[in-house]
């Protein structure tokens, strides 16, 4: 978890992608912006149809692959 917690506080201010796996066969895609990082929790700026609004994942969120994180670059590079 530390290695995540790592990475993720390595890109903050930086524009990212996110993946929300939501059910069965569901998922949501929304794009935003890392805020902050703190001892069990970051934050996601994430601006959608005009409004803004700050979302909150668990470090544990990304190694159950419940969430997936891809920074906006030529790549997009998946974190962990």
């Amino acid at each position: 978890m530390a290695r995540v917690k790592g990475l993720v506080e390595g890109c903050v201010g930086q524009k990212v992608k996110f993946k929300v796996r939501k059910g069965k066969s569901r998922s949501q895609i929304s794009e935003g912006i890392i805020a902050g990082t703190y001892p069990s929790v970051f934050t996601v700026h994430v601006e959608n149809r005009g409004l803004k609004r700050v979302v909150s994942f668990n470090y544990i969120d990304i190694l159950t692959n419940h969430v997936e994180f891809f920074i906006c670059d030529e790549e997009e590079t998946k974190i962990v």
